[in-house]
């Protein structure tokens, strides 16, 4: 018989206590009244979840230390005070996915009885977390669009931080002026933002004209070939196991209207979904804002740091570095969300990328002045 590894067990509790702390952070921050019951419920479901694994290791004797929020839930808690519940949730519905294929693998890989009794609970709440199967009672669409506001936020943050760092960093190893250094930094802080908010826009836009594109010859495919496309789309209905009789009848209905085929055949033949696409405006100005308040950290860290370091310009720099690597720590364990890695791994990832660009940039600056 296989047994599952504690650490395995362990890693499920802390994901569960994540989330449940997640949920709770975003009920305080929901507008409706709906939403802020969801949301309770769902930290509840998480709770019990972790207090169901919390038993299993402590009949292992196994110690869970006592649950404390992380870096990553609380950056997430102030990014849904700033873009709304809906966006956070989205990032919550990847984790929950995470969790599940997680779930499923370890169903399969042990004979435990009493952690296959726990994975036969959860399994079926963490399908409907995954899905959002809730999110039509509420007001706020969960699982639907701002994934992709919250990426340029985290992006964005971290490439302002991290570019206008740099060049403080750099300049403040050729020179001790603090004026020009200053100069440096806010000239890199604005240049990322408008480059961050640029490209944002002009990715998005293009996703969207493919997408526009490509639905265009979808529906003067229609248009021409109504019969070969209406095959088509029965083809791909048996191939996901439906009978003849069923196909027919599913795509009957959904030939009926136009629209709904144009948009089901996009789905289903070329994997389209205008709910995919994000406003081009919006995510430049998501984009830029956060590579600007990035770029912000590191010279307001520096004008703090030149008032209480006095006259020395290289303990300035460090200051404004031990700075930004804090908050490089916290949008690193952010991002863990996205990427799925462990939040203290994606802390320390970010945090060294940061450490190495100051480094690099101070030796090219230092190198100059000795010039």
């Amino acid at each position: 018989m296989k047994v599952l590894e504690s650490p395995e067990m362990r890693g499920n509790w802390e994901r569960e206590v994540r989330m449940a702390d997640l949920y709770a952070r975003l009920a305080g921050v929901a507008r409706s009244p709906a939403t802020k019951k969801q949301l309770e419920q769902l930290a509840a479901d998480e709770r019990r979840h972790a207090k169901a694994w919390a038993s299993y290791l402590a009949d292992r004797g196994v110690a869970v230390p006592r649950s404390r929020s992380t870096a990553g839930v609380a950056v997430l808690g102030l990014l849904a005070r700033v873009l709304g519940v809906g966006p956070v949730m989205s990032m919550a519905g990847l984790a929950e996915g995470r969790m599940l294929r997680a779930y499923l693998g370890q169903m399969t890989a042990t004979d435990d009885d009493a952690a296959k009794q726990i994975l036969r609970m959860l399994i079926p709440e963490e399908t409907a977390h995954a899905r959002g199967d809730d999110a039509e009672k509420i007001d706020e669409r969960w699982h639907s669009g701002g994934i992709e506001s919250i990426r340029n936020v985290i992006y964005g943050v971290n490439d302002g931080l991290t570019a206008t760092l740099g060049v403080l960093a750099g300049v403040g190893g050729a020179t001790v002026d603090p004026h020009v250094v200053l100069v440096g930094g806010l000239a890199a802080m604005t240049a990322s933002g408008v480059s961050m908010a640029g490209g944002a826009y002009l990715a998005t836009k293009s996703q969207r004209e493919i997408y526009e594109d490509q639905l265009a010859r979808a529906a003067a495919e229609i248009e021409a070939m109504p019969e070969l496309e209406r095959e088509e789309l029965k083809g791909i209905y048996r191939a996901k196991g439906l009978t003849e009789g069923e196909a027919e009848t599913i795509v009957s209905r959904i030939t009926k209207d136009k629209r709904i085929w144009l948009e089901t055949q996009a789905r289903e033949e070329l994997g389209l979904d205008a709910g995919q696409f994000e406003n081009p405006t919006r995510e430049a100005a998501v984009a830029g804002v956060a590579t600007v308040f990035g770029g912000l950290i590191p010279v307001l860290g520096y004008l703090f740091a030149r008032a209480i370091s006095g006259r020395s310009a290289f303990l300035a720099l460090v200051i404004t570095a031990l700075i930004c690597v804090a908050c490089l720590f916290l949008m690193g364990s952010a991002r863990s969300f996205l990427t799925g890695k462990n939040a203290l791994r994606s802390g320390l990832e970010m945090t060294l990328v940061g450490t190495v660009v100051a480094v690099i940039t101070y030796g090219v600056g230092v190198a100059f002045r000795t010039a």
